[in-house]
């Protein structure tokens, strides 16, 4: 057994797991109806209820709470769990002590911004990332390609361009109304010394 098998489950993860085991004792269908409803498979969804070991795909938190009925504040609710859950899991917020936008002065701070932001997201896998970011205008072109997410997120290299910068932090999570102070960061980055960049 390995020391992170072993390891306790965090709160956020124990929470996640009583939130949605409460949601099925309260309002959900038997294991097998609930199976035949989301497409997963029995011990797919009770590993997901549990409140020990990895936290499950945000996917499939999403799965078994649609399963269990329509109510849009339940998903919320969950994926707010599911967030705070995996930032646990992982540990790297905390270390990356990222600027907000408005203190942000150069290229390092913005790389460490955008780290943070992915994981505020709870680190989703690349292709959900790349998905939310949109694509190409008329077109199926994805605007951030995986191989560059993998590199602004590993903090390697930035976005090439600010469609790809806005693009990321939409894939993210960060709203349209809240993207005027990255912009500004953005630019501060840009025109910063050369001896400023990484």
């Amino acid at each position: 057994m390995t020391a992170k098998a072993r390891r306790p489950p965090t709160q956020a993860r124990i929470q996640l797991g009583v939130f949605l085991t409460q949601l099925h004792i309260f309002y959900g269908p038997g294991w097998a109806e609930l199976s035949r409803r989301t497409g997963l498979s029995v011990s797919t969804l009770q590993r997901t209820a549990r409140t020990s070991g990895p936290v499950p795909s945000e996917k499939n938190v999403i799965k078994f709470v649609e399963g269990i009925g329509d109510d849009p504040r339940a998903v919320t609710d969950a994926k707010r769990w599911w967030r705070k859950a995996r930032i646990a899991e992982r540990g790297r917020l905390r270390t990356l002590n990222a600027p907000a936008p408005a203190g942000m002065r150069n290229e390092a701070d913005l790389l460490t911004a955008l780290a943070a932001v992915y994981e505020r997201d709870g680190a989703p896998p690349l292709r959900t990332l790349q998905g939310r970011a949109g694509t190409v205008a008329d077109s199926k072109v994805p605007v951030l390609p995986v191989t560059n997410a993998s590199r602004i997120v590993n903090r390697e290299r930035l976005p090439t361009n600010q469609r790809q910068y806005e693009a990321f932090l939409t894939g993210c999570g960060v709203p349209e109304h809240a993207l005027g102070p990255w912009r500004q960061a953005w630019h501060r980055a840009q025109s910063a010394p050369p001896h400023h960049r990484p």
